[in-house]
């Protein structure tokens, strides 16, 4: 049998060598743009032809090439930037795998004219399909200019899967904003067609981002330093007014895609915006470059960061400080925007959750006959003692006039008040409590709620059904008050409705996953409403004060819906005075 598997001739090796570093026009500018800032160079002059399908040229003043540097420098491997082994692991310069001029000179015409402080005179060489065609001495001065002309034209297939003029333009003024908002030191003028479209002096990274994006954009900076790493720049500042947001993230300077980085971000104003789409950030990380592994994809778009974790949770606290914490958002701009939150409060106090129905305890007398009592009402609920349920409208109106009620409490489940003297009112509190929850969220769940917020986010343990059953009623849980994000088998909770305690959101979430929600179902929010209503509502046994066993029957007595539960329970019974004096006194 013949044998197979062969080597790849040298042609093909080269070929596929270059299309994974040169995908488009872009990437040609990309690279040159990176070899002129390592050449230190304080001036760089771009010129673009038919969105770089016929010409990207660069001018800089930079360092400059020896003849001999020139003509090696179009050679796959050939680097200026590594020598030893351990270079590789310390990489401080934009370029260094010895790969970007090799696949540029393969896929085009590529001419250099260059020259160096040392060198008399300067050399300008033109190289096609990797070979150099013609090398003639010139005059010149320090710098660089390199031309790269018509790309892929060797290349018909790579040529006809390039975009429209206007798409492969769009993909290098974005190569093009990510080089200038990391280096901010040097002059570039962007010629596209022979007409300047861009002029750029030194400037601070506030002033590039308002060069470059909408002026006067709301922008919150970012500073964190902790374990010799740094971490600059700015975050937006919630706005409606934008569309889709930018997402730049630098590491030493170099844009790099993180998804784990872009999640941690973005989960920060999980809960404060509707619309994740709107958050810009230009955010910078500065590290010790052992710590980071530059050399896994060809384009170094991709990187590998020995403190990985750290970084994202160190970001995502502070920016949830900042928005949280550190920054007020003004009535005016929250009836305006997506925000679902109000922050108007910076104050630490304002996160310490004071549930409306928190026990204060009370000691009781006559136990004897409240157990009596107890038992008995457990027994009656099904009962002809019950009074006519028509007298509930007169008993509703008689609590909303009435200044002052005085009220008893059962064993911590029943709560007792007098009416006119004749009839005597036992509610069970827990249920009432139930309905008041269910209505109060019914009515707000259209309108943005005020939450109680952490200062410190509580984590819910998942297993991965209850993770992706959970996932499917995210939105739902936002409308409601909840300010969450879901990561790693778990929901973080940065705050909660302003009438739940925190101290029962591991109930509310159990309870709540017994449930099979499908993903957009409409009873979603009524069963969800249900749900949280029974777990939130102030228990069985909870001895109250007389002050909070009034308030919640005035809450209650004041729902359109107080004779049931909506689960079909009875909530209250009316008796007369002299009934009880019959049965247990």
């Amino acid at each position: 049998m013949k044998d197979i598997i062969q080597f790849l001739p040298k042609k093909v090796i080269n070929q596929i060598a270059a299309g994974e570093v040169i995908q488009r026009p872009s990437s040609v500018l990309k690279e040159l743009l990176e070899n002129s800032i390592d050449a230190k160079s304080k001036s760089i002059d771009i010129f673009i032809k038919d969105s770089g399908k016929t010409l990207i040229q660069l001018i800089d003043n930079g360092e400059g090439m020896s003849y001999n540097d020139a003509r090696n420098s179009y050679q796959r491997y050939t680097t200026s930037k590594i020598k030893t082994n351990e270079d590789i692991f310390k990489i401080n310069t934009k370029g260094f795998r010895g790969e970007a001029l090799a696949s540029i000179a393969f896929v085009s015409q590529l001419e250099i004219q260059t020259k160096n402080k040392k060198s008399p005179i300067g050399i300008h060489i033109l190289v096609e399909e990797g070979k150099i065609k013609e090398q003639i001495p010139i005059n010149m001065l320090k710098g660089t200019r390199i031309s790269v002309k018509n790309i892929f034209y060797k290349f018909p297939a790579r040529r006809i899967f390039l975009k429209s003029s206007k798409i492969e333009f769009k993909h290098i003024i974005n190569e093009f904003y990510k080089i200038i908002l990391a280096h901010r030191d040097i002059i570039y003028r962007f010629y596209h067609n022979d007409k300047i479209i861009y002029f750029f002096k030194k400037a601070s990274l506030k002033e590039r981002i308002e060069e470059i994006f909408i002026k006067n954009q709301k922008l919150l900076p970012i500073l964190i330093k902790k374990n010799k790493i740094i971490i600059e720049g700015f975050i937006s500042k919630p706005n409606s007014s934008i569309k889709k947001g930018d997402h730049f993230l630098f590491v030493n300077q170099r844009c790099i895609n993180n998804i784990l980085l872009h999640k941690k971000i973005i989960h920060s104003y999980e809960g404060i915006l509707k619309n994740l789409k709107t958050v810009s950030y230009f955010i910078f990380i500065y590290i010790d470059p052992i710590l980071v592994n530059w050399n896994i994809h060809p384009t170094k778009k991709e990187v590998k960061l020995e403190e990985e974790n750290l970084i994202c949770n160190m970001i995502q606290e502070e920016i949830k400080n900042i928005l949280c914490c550190q920054y007020k958002v003004k009535k005016e701009e929250l009836n305006n925007s997506d925000l679902l939150l109000n922050f108007n409060s910076s104050k630490k106090e304002s996160f310490i959750f004071m549930n409306h129905y928190d026990s204060f305890f009370e000691e009781f007398s006559y136990k004897e006959k409240v157990t009596q009592l107890d038992n008995w009402f457990h027994k009656m609920k099904k009962s002809n003692y019950f009074i006519d349920i028509n007298l509930t409208k007169k008993l509703s109106n008689y609590i909303f006039h009435e200044k002052k009620i005085k009220t008893f409490q059962i064993n911590g489940k029943y709560i007792i008040f007098l009416w006119n003297n004749e009839n005597i009112i036992l509610v069970d509190q827990h249920r009432a409590h139930q309905n008041i929850l269910f209505e109060f969220f019914f009515k707000k769940r259209k309108k943005k709620l005020i939450s109680q917020k952490f200062l410190f986010p509580i984590e819910i343990k998942l297993l991965n059904n209850e993770f992706i059953l959970l996932k499917n009623i995210q939105y739902e849980l936002i409308e409601m008050g909840f300010h969450l994000y879901f990561w790693n088998q778990s929901v973080y909770l940065y705050s909660i409705p302003e009438n739940i305690h925190q101290n029962i959101l591991v109930e509310i979430f159990k309870n709540i996953l017994t449930y099979n929600f499908i993903n957009g179902a409409k009873n979603n929010k009524k069963i969800l409403i249900q749900s949280i209503s029974k777990s939130a509502a102030v228990k069985s046994g909870t001895e109250l004060h007389s002050n909070k066993m009034e308030c919640l029957i005035r809450d209650f007595f004041s729902c359109k819906n107080i004779n049931y539960t909506y689960s079909g329970d009875p909530i209250f019974f009316i008796f007369n005075k002299n009934f009880f004096k019959k049965t247990i006194l």
